[in-house]
This record gives structure tokens, C-alpha cells and sequence, in this order.
């Protein structure tokens, strides 16, 4: 068997490397280490690809080195690698957040999509290394956890997919506990901040690992402590998090909100936005709005000047590298932030592996990198009112999936991973948390994107879902799954998985699959 690792060069990827030569397999080893530095028993210019996988074609130059060496069929692609940030989050570098969205969620996305058809040859599988920490919140590495649990709900729409298309490329999703590497250390971690003797071995874990994907398995959580703890975190996350809770000061002493409150929402032109945006100034507050469609800003600055009060649009594009930066410059001229509302969101629908892969890297900026960015830049710069509030809007299919919608499906569960961390990481008087996950709305996004709107007058008005995260907000709730049916919906999905996703494949996959160009 011919078999690919990432991040082959050190703890877990190495381990799994030194392993499986051992059984003879021909190796594809995936690092950004000079070769000289590596062992020539194992690294060589025919079995070692050098690339730094947060580069932006990283994916494409493993595919050019596959090519090279003609290697045409791929048994196994182990997505193994992973870059952290262990620390305060209000101090971790802009850079830092896009490098870890990059290595761990970003990279694996792209190399799905250009060795698909080099598994698919060998009818091999696709094996995401992800980790316990997706099962529960972790106050301290919150962007990684997020991009973990995004992966991982990547990996499951795309297993949906594929089974709906009859492909023979299995998927696997492995979560190890805390492993004696050098992780931490590299995560910024002072030596003697962990007790790393207490961690799995790499070995060992690795050797679990190869066995769980021997043995078929299609998602495992290594380790009865671990599975325990993911476990309790699933039953009573509520007791979990209170557990986990810390305080994580900011950099700089939070403002007092100001007098009225001031409300900042993205993605605030239209649709779910803009009912939120009229919502929360009926109720008194400043509202700030940011969106890229420039005609509808003048549209709801026209409206809302009628009304009186401070309220105020920027046009900004939440996909450029460097937006947080911008935003919490043009943010500064405005007042102490009460409440911010990451809304904001696209999709590119269809089958993944047929996808244009830009348009993927879009909905990934908009609806994770900016939220993760913007709000470290306002903690760092003390933007964030003492007492405040961060809404994430998230969606229902963080429960139910979302076959033909792969990586909008990861943005959102990890936008929600993201939320639940960064709750434990401060206390409700410092700040509140919440994570709303609505279901389909009466909006023009959804129309945009749905395969059918025949039955689209039953999706939630929505000003019904702005007046119900306005009054999650007042009563600082932490979780809101707008609409009985909705929470209905949820709950049947936690408790029959397989069948609710394969509902999900008829009902979403299927339809959207026809209405693509030759479907």
C-alpha cells in the first residue's frame, strides 16, 4: 500500500510513520523540516514532500510532488498535522489565528479535494486526526479546538456525500487525548506548565490509531479517560463548562458598556442582520453595522436615519486577509462594544469534490477566519465592554448535518466550538456567550441556496429569530435553537445519527446534487 501522512516529522505523524514502514508500506511523508535534519532510515528525496502547509498551495504543491513521483493511487491519506496556541486569547497574534486555520482546517480541506481522485484509485480512505478537545470547551487554545471541531464536521458531510454517491473512498475521524510531543512546547507553553509524563505516548497512540481504521471505525475518541470526559461534556455541558470556567483577563481593562448600549452585527444589510439590527435599535441601542453589499448599507442607513438615534454601516469584505485589523480601527470611532454579533455568513453548495475550490476558501473567510480575528483584535484593543456580550450565529446543521454543503458546515460548528471555549475562558460578569443555531429562515441566503423553495413560507420569519436572540441576549443565555421544531429536530439527531443523516442526504444532498450544472 502506498500511504500519506502529514505532519510525519514529529509526534504522532512520526509515529505512525516509523509504524507503518515497518509493516512495508510505501510512504508519502509531509513536512516543512529541511531533510538534512530528519533520518535518512526514513526520510529520503523519494519518500519526503517538504512543504509548509499553511502556504496558500500547499495542497497544490503535494499534488505536483505526487506527480512527480508518479503516484497515481493512495491506500491512505493520514491529515495528521496540526499547528497550536496555548495562552490568552486576547494575546494571540493575528498571524497565529490564520497560520492555525491554515494548517488545521484549511490544508486538509484542499488536500481532500486534490487526492480525492488518488484515493478514490485505490479505494482507500481519507483519516482526519482531530481531537478530544472538540467534546469540550478549552478556554486556553480556543481557535484550536474550533478549527479541530470544524474539520470534523467537514469530514462527516463529505462521508455523507460520499456514500450518497457510491464512491469507494472511506472517511475516519480519530481523537486522541493530550500526547507526549512537542506540541505544547511549540504551542507556547512554558516547559513545566504541563506534567507531559502524565500524556500518551506517541506510540502507543499511533498503534491506536492504525488499529481503529483496521478495524473499520468511522469516528473513535482514543482512551477511556478521554471518552469518558467527552461524554459528561455531551450529557451535561451546562456542569462542564462551569467546571472548566476561568478568568482570562484581556489586555487592557474592558470599558464600561456605554449609555445607550452599542450593538455591532456583520452581515447586517440584509436578511437575518438586518431584522437584528432593527430589533436591537427599536430597543434604544447604537447599532453598527458591517456588510460588503455597499447599495443595501446606504439602503438601511437611509431607513434607520428616519428613525433617529446613532446608527452607522461599514462596507467592509469579510474575506480580505487583513479585515479584523481594519474593522477594529474604524470600530475605535465608534463606542465601547455591548453586544457583537458574528452573523455574517455564505455558502457555495454542491457536491464538494466537484466545487470550485476558491469558492470554498471564500465561505471559510467570511464564516469562521473573520469571526476568530475580529474578535481577538477587539479584546487586544479593549473594544469589548465589560459585561458585554458576543453572539455567535452558528446553524441547525451543527446537529443535523449538511451533505452538498461541506465546509459551510465546519465554519459554523467550529464558530459554535469557538463560542462554547471562549465562555469558559471568562466569567458571565466579565462576559456572556452566546451561540445561536437556527434552522431555516425566510430569507433571500436561503432561498439562494436551497434546492427547493416551494415550502419556503414555513421557514422562520426573520424577525421572529431577531426578537429571540434579542430576549437569549437580555437573559444571557448561553445556547438558543430557534423554534420547537428546530429543538425537536436537534434533539432526534443526537439520538438517531444515522438515520437523521441519512434523511439529510435525501432531503438536502440529493436535490441540490440535480440542480447543479449536468446533475
Amino acid at each position: 500500500p502506498t500511504l500519506l501522512i502529514t505532519g510525519a516529522t514529529d509526534g504522532i505523524g512520526l509515529a505512525l510513520a516509523q509504524q507503518l514502514a515497518a509493516s512495508g508500506a510505501r510512504l508519502v511523508l509531509v513536512g516543512r523540516r529541511p531533510l538534512d535534519d530528519l533520518p535518512a532510515s526514513l526520510f529520503s528525496a523519494a519518500t519526503y514532500c517538504r512543504v509548509d502547509l499553511a502556504a496558500p498551495d500547499a495542497a497544490t504543491q503535494v499534488a505536483a510532488w505526487l506527480s512527480d513521483h508518479a503516484i497515481t493511487a493512495l491506500d491512505a491519506v493520514y491529515l495528521n498535522a496540526a499547528s497550536g496556541y496555548i495562552g490568552n486569547t486576547a494575546a494571540q497574534p493575528q498571524a497565529d489565528i490564520h497560520r492555525q486555520v491554515a494548517v488545521n482546517l484549511w490544508t486538509p480541506i484542499a488536500l481532500t479535494h486534490a487526492l480525492a481522485p488518488h484515493v478514490e484509485a485505490a479505494r482507500g480512505a481519507f483519516i482526519f486526526i482531530s481531537s478530544v478537545a472538540t467534546a469540550i470547551p478549552t478556554p486556553d487554545y480556543a481557535v484550536y479546538t474550533a478549527t479541530k471541531a470544524a474539520l470534523e464536521a467537514f469530514a462527516r458531510a463529505l462521508r455523507s456525500e460520499l456514500i450518497a454517491d457510491r464512491r469507494p473512498i472511506r472517511v475516519h475521524i480519530i481523537r486522541p487525548g493530550a500526547t507526549r510531543t512537542n506540541f505544547h512546547t511549540k504551542s507556547g507553553v512554558a516547559a513545566d506548565h504541563y506534567d507531559t509524563t502524565r500524556f500518551a505516548d506517541p506510540n502507543t497512540v499511533a498503534a491506536a490509531i492504525l488499529a481503529a481504521v483496521a478495524a473499520g471505525k468511522q469516528e473513535v475518541t482514543l482512551g477511556t479517560a478521554n471518552r469518558l470526559a467527552a461524554t459528561i461534556a455531551r450529557v451535561a455541558p451546562s456542569l462542564f463548562l462551569s467546571a472548566v470556567r476561568r478568568r482570562q483577563p484581556d489586555l487592557a481593562p474592558a470599558p464600561d458598556s456605554p449609555t445607550p448600549p452599542h450593538v455591532v452585527i456583520t452581515g447586517a444589510a440584509n436578511g437575518i442582520g438586518l431584522e437584528l439590527a432593527r430589533r436591537f435599535a427599536a430597543a434604544g441601542y447604537t447599532v453598527t453595522g458591517i456588510d460588503r453589499d455597499a447599495a443595501a448599507n446606504r439602503r438601511a442607513q437611509a431607513d434607520f436615519a428616519a428613525t433617529g438615534g446613532d446608527h452607522h454601516y461599514l462596507t467592509a469584505d469579510l474575506a480580505a486577509p487583513a479585515i479584523a485589523e481594519e474593522l477594529s480601527t474604524a470600530l475605535a470611532a465608534r463606542p465601547p462594544i455591548t453586544i457583537l454579533i458574528h452573523n455574517a455568513g455564505i455558502n457555495a453548495v454542491g457536491p464538494f469534490l466537484a466545487s470550485a475550490l476558491a469558492d470554498q476558501a471564500a465561505v471559510l473567510a467570511v464564516n469562521l477566519t473573520a469571526p476568530l480575528t475580529l474578535t481577538a483584535a477587539l479584546l487586544a484593543n479593549a473594544r469589548l465592554a465589560q459585561g458585554g456580550s458576543v453572539v455567535a450565529i452558528s446553524s441547525l446543521s451543527h446537529y443535523i448535518g449538511y451533505p452538498g454543503a461541506a465546509v459551510y458546515a465546519a465554519t459554523k460548528d467550529g464558530l459554535a466550538s469557538y463560542a462554547t471555549s471562549m465562555a469558559g475562558a471568562t466569567t458571565t460578569a466579565q462576559r456572556h456567550w452566546l451561540t445561536v443555531f437556527p434552522g431555516p429562515t425566510r430569507t433571500d441566503h436561503a432561498a439562494r441556496y436551497s434546492p427547493d423553495n416551494s415550502r419556503a413560507h414555513r421557514r422562520m420569519d426573520p424577525a421572529r429569530l431577531a426578537d429571540l436572540v434579542f430576549q437569549a441576549v437580555q437573559t444571557r443565555r448561553s445556547r438558543l435553537i430557534p423554534g420547537r421544531a428546530n429543538r425537536l429536530l436537534a434533539r432526534a439527531a443526537r439520538l438517531l445519527p444515522g438515520p437523521t443523516a441519512a434523511a439529510m442526504r435525501h432531503i438536502l444532498y440529493t436535490p441540490l446534487k440535480r440542480a447543479q450544472p449536468g446533475g
